[in-house]
Formats: structure tokens, C-alpha cells, sequence
């Protein structure tokens, strides 16, 4: 019988907004606060006609701009502004918060002035934290020296951020040189401007300030084989790091990385089907300690869990997370949607934050996303392999495409690009690489996607996934294909192919579009067994066959039972 859950609007939902009062935030800065949340402003607004709605408030943003596809409007964006005259060391406007616009104009820029004080007992600041939400582009001074500029590439006073900036917090990491702070009073200059979506600019801002530099992002088990290990971590700027690892708990062995900000361990000779404890020191900082396990043997039961579409979803997301590492997995696949914007920092913090346990423990390998990318391709110099450590990228893979493969011990995971399923150079290389893995007598083949070929969700499958992708999964007899995309769970089979659809990971679930109660029936048959409208995750258990339990956020089944596949090879 098919599981059938409720159904509620067809259309896209939006995901929810952040609180004002920056609680969503899980990193607490260090150091010592020097300006907070409710420090006194005085501001400067420039205002503009209001950009009428048939004009196409995309079409005039910086987002074409940016990508080179049209130039600035200003004509449509009104007269350019005069940037203060005093700018940034005074304004001359004393309002003490940004104001809403009213019903026919835009503010199309806010200039703010605010101030903090550094005692002579905090003499001695190696590194800023300054935290901001913002929308949607800002540029910050501390005594007259541009400390931060993001998402502003138009300097007119006018002009439009380049892309909408999200919800989240992001912090942003300031090195102190000699001429930047003072003692007494220090004055921090703010300029922040709204896309072309939104009307008016907002900010919110503190600032810390810490005497000591130390690790920022990680430590990231980036990859596992056999023998083999990667590990890497982000820390401020000019900071040697160091690995202590050793067989068990003993962490008797070294491996130094010289000064920088990206730090990557590679471990070799590692004892096979092997518990490895280790942990990272770097300036004034050190990692609790962390333990991984070298794959188990060919033909040995392989335990995956895969989820995808976080999006904004940060509570179910962390929920997800703690039931997983109690799992027992041996890696996690992810069905892309890690972050609900891609090209803005603050996601990639929050999603980091959340994943810290887990990404320490376990190789983490996701399908890429469309909100993994950015917003509308506005960001294309941002890589997705910067953000996150995917594996080695195959040979002639276009630059901006990230289908790639991985095996654990005798399980081959695949991992397409539904962002360039146009591209023929992917199929090409998929065709080969199960050619190859069949070749090795993998055990099971596992094929991970975003956007895949059937749902009854809002998205309703990917035609491209269907007539060109789907063939060739059948030739080469694949176990399973999992997406996302949809916030959904579905399962199915059809023309040989068995498939799911795992994108609860936490964002906003959607309707089922048709063949349940109060939907229309579908106008083709996709072969599905089993549809619900939660939040969850999958375990795969891979031994002589494969068993696949979707679990929700609180570990109980989301079936009635799991569901067991006879393995094809």
C-alpha cells in the first residue's frame, strides 16, 4: 500500500524568516565585545522613485551586471546620488535607524556612522570578528580603512546590490594591522544597499575583537580509503597547523602544515578497517579530539545515510545530524541543497556550525544543488568545490560542472550534476565510469543526484533525467538513484530503474501534486509505491543485499518497514 501523507499548497513555499535578534547563530564569537546589536547609529538615506514592477526589477539588477549581460540602468535607477561628503568619517544625516520606505519610493542606499571605545587593557587585537545581517550588499570602514566589501560591485550610491543576500548571520574575520584601531574612540562606517528585489536595505551589526588567531572552519574529513586519509581545516590568516593523530587514542604521530589559511592533512600507510583518533592545533586553538575508521573490507556490510534540501531548515537539519552519528554510518551522500543560498558566506557558516560533528567523523560527498550555486547564477565565479572539499574532479570535466564518483570499499557512489545534465561531456564520462565500475565488480552502484527524474512534487521530475540520463542507469543496471529538489519522500520503480526521492533534510516540505486524496490523478505513471510529506533521512545497509530505512528527524521509520533491494551486479 502506498504511504500517503497530507498535502497542503502546490506552489514553491518560501522558507521562513530568521529572528531579528541573531539567536539562530550557533557559533558565539570570541574575544571581546566592542559593539553590540544595540549600539546608537546616525544615518544617511538616499531615496529613489520606486522601480515599477512591470520594468523587472531582475532584469535591471546587478545580478545581469555582475554576469555581464547588461549594463548599469541608471536611468531607470534614477539620478546617482552624492556619496557623503565627509564619507566615512561623518554623514550628515542624524536619523537614528534606517527608515521604510513609503508606498512610490525605494531607499536605494543608507550610509551609518557608529562608534566604539578600546580600552587601553584591550591593547593588543590580533583579529575582528564582525557579524552582520544585512540585505543586500554592505561595505564597512573602521577609521576611514575598508575592512569589508560584499555583494556591492556598482560603486554609484544608487546602485543595486548585485544578488539578494539571505537571512543568516555572517561573519566576517579582520586581521589588525598597526593603523586600523585606536585607542579611545574607533568609528565603524556602514554602507548597505538592496537588490533589485526588495524596496530597502537593512543591517544589523556587532563586533568582537581578540587578542589570539586560531582555527575558523573544520577540521573536514574530506576523504577515507582503504590506507588513506584526508583532513582539512580553515584558520585566520598566517597560522602554521598541526595534525596529531595515532591508531586508537594514543595521537602519537605529527603532521605540520607551514603558515596559511587552508590546511590539508594527507595520511598514508593507515592500517585498513582501523579506529584513528585525531585533532588539529593551530595559534591559540585545538579541536576536541576525533575519531574515524578506515573502510571495512570488500564484500563486509556498508552502512551509508543520505538526506538533502536543508535550505533554511537549521533545527530539523540539526536533529537530522545527532540521529545519524548514532547510526553507525560509514559516509554520508547528500542529495544537494546543503544552504538556501549558496553564494552567501553566512549560509555556509550556519551549515557548518550544524555539520561539525558529523564532517569530523565521516566523509561527507553531496550532489550539488541549484541553491548550492547561488541565487540565479549571479555569483559564477564562486566554485562549488571552493565551499565544500569534493573529491578529485574527473579527467575533462568543464570548469563549473561537479559530477563526480567515489567508491567505498566495493559500494560506487555516483554523483551527478543535474545543474549540466545539458552537458554531453557528463554522459560521456557516465557511460565510462560504469563501464569501469561494472568492471571491478562493485558490489552495488548508487546514483545521487539533485534534481532526479521522477517526483510528485512541485518540481513533478527532470525531462532531461528521463530521456537521456535514465537509459543509461538501466544498461548499466544501477541499484538505486536517490534525489532531492522535491521536499519530499517517494519511492518508486519503473523501466528497470528503482529510485527515491530524500529531500526532507529540513527545508519546507511541498505538496503532492497528484494520485493521492484531494489531487488530481497523475497524468503519467511513475511507478511509485510509497509518498510522504516529512522531514527525513535514509539509511542504506549494503551486505548481500541492499536495505533502505527512511527515517525521520526523531530516528522512528517513516515506512511501516524498511524496504529490501535484491542487488543487481
Amino acid at each position: 500500500m502506498a504511504l500517503v501523507a497530507t498535502t497542503a499548497r502546490a506552489d514553491e513555499p518560501d522558507e521562513p524568516p530568521e529572528p531579528a535578534n541573531g539567536s539562530a547563530a550557533l557559533d558565539l564569537p570570541r574575544g571581546t565585545q566592542l559593539l553590540t546589536p544595540s549600539a546608537s547609529w546616525q544615518w544617511q538615506v538616499f531615496s529613489m522613485p520606486r522601480i515599477a514592477p512591470q520594468i523587472g526589477a531582475v532584469a535591471i539588477s546587478g545580478v545581469d551586471a555582475v554576469a555581464g549581460r547588461a549594463p548599469a540602468a541608471l536611468d531607470v535607477l534614477g539620478t546617482p546620488a552624492a556619496v557623503p561628503a565627509r564619507w566615512p568619517y561623518a554623514i550628515d544625516g542624524a536619523a537614528r535607524a534606517i527608515r521604510a520606505p513609503t508606498d512610490d519610493e525605494r531607499v536605494a542606499a543608507a550610509f551609518g556612522i557608529t562608534s566604539f571605545a578600546l580600552a587601553p587593557g584591550q591593547r593588543g587585537m590580533e583579529m575582528l570578528e564582525l557579524r552582520l545581517r544585512y540585505q543586500d550588499g554592505v561595505a564597512v570602514w573602521i577609521n576611514g580603512i575598508e575592512v569589508v566589501r560584499q555583494g556591492l560591485s556598482t560603486p554609484s550610491p544608487n546602485g543595486l546590490a548585485d544578488h539578494p543576500h539571505g537571512p543568516e548571520w555572517e561573519t566576517f574575520y579582520i586581521p589588525v594591522a598597526p593603523p586600523l584601531l585606536r585607542l579611545g574612540i574607533n568609528t565603524l562606517a556602514v554602507e548597505v544597499h538592496p537588490s533589485g528585489r526588495r524596496s530597502g536595505p537593512m543591517l544589523a551589526a556587532e563586533l568582537y575583537g581578540r587578542r589570539d588567531r586560531g582555527i575558523r572552519r573544520g577540521p573536514v574529513l574530506a576523504d577515507v580509503g582503504a590506507t588513506t586519509a584526508t583532513v582539512a581545516v580553515e584558520t585566520d590568516p598566517g597560522l602554521a597547523a598541526v595534525l596529531e593523530w595515532g591508531v586508537g587514542d594514543r595521537m602519537d604521530r605529527r603532521e605540520t602544515s607551514p603558515a596559511g589559511r587552508r590546511h590539508v592533512f594527507t595520511l598514508t600507510g593507515l592500517p585498513a578497517k582501523t579506529r584513528l583518533g585525531y585533532r588539529v592545533i593551530a595559534g591559540a586553538t585545538q579541536t576536541p579530539p576525533y575519531a574515524f575508521r578506515t573502510p571495512p573490507s570488500a564484500g563486509t556490510p556498508i552502512r551509508i545515510g543520505i538526506y538533502g534540501d536543508v535550505r533554511g531548515g537549521h533545527e530539523t537539519h540539526r536533529a537530522l545530524i545527532e540521529q545519524m552519528l548514532d547510526e553507525g554510518l560509514d559516509a554520508v551522500a547528500v542529495t544537494g541543497d546543503m544552504v538556501l543560498r549558496g553564494s552567501d558566506d553566512g549560509d555556509w557558516q550556519r551549515f557548518f556550525a550544524i555539520t561539525r560533528e558529523l564532517l569530523a567523523q565521516l566523509p561527507y560527498f553531496p550532489a550539488v544543488g541549484n541553491h548550492d550555486l547561488g541565487w540565479d547564477g549571479a555569483d559564477v565565479a564562486r566554485r562549488a568545490d571552493e565551499i565544500f572539499a569534493l573529491p578529485a574532479a574527473p579527467s575533462g570535466r568543464p570548469a563549473g560542472s561537479f559530477y563526480y564518483s567515489r567508491d567505498v570499499a566495493d559500494v560506487h557512489l555516483v554523483f551527478l550534476d543535474s545543474n549540466n545534465y545539458e552537458r554531453p561531456e557528463q554522459e560521456t564520462w557516465l557511460e565510462a565510469d560504469l563501464v569501469a565500475a561494472r568492471r571491478r565488480n562493485v558490489r552495488a552502484i548508487i546514483v545521487l543526484t539533485h534534481d532526479g527524474p521522477y517526483s510528485r512534487g512541485y518540481h513533478g521530475g527532470n525531462a532531461i533525467a528521463r530521456d537521456r540520463y535514465v537509459p543509461i542507469l538501466a544498461r548499466h543496471r544501477i541499484d538505486l538513484i536517490v534525489s532531492g529538489h522535491d521536499h519530499l519522500y517517494m519511492r518508486g520503480e519503473l523501466g528497470g530503474i528503482r529510485y527515491i526521492v530524500s529531500g526532507g533534510g529540513g527545508a519546507s516540505l511541498y505538496s503532492i501534486r497528484c494520485g493521492v486524496p484531494r489531487r488530481p490523478k497523475c497524468r503519467t505513471d511513475d511507478g511509485m509505491a510509497a509518498v510522504a510529506k516529512e522531514h527525513h533521512y535514509l539509511v542504506l545497509a549494503i551486505g548481500k543485499d541492499l536495505e533502505m530505512c527512511p527515517r525521520r528527524a526523531d530516528g522512528t521509520l517513516l515506512e511501516s518497514k524498511c524496504v529490501r533491494y535484491q542487488l543487481r551486479r
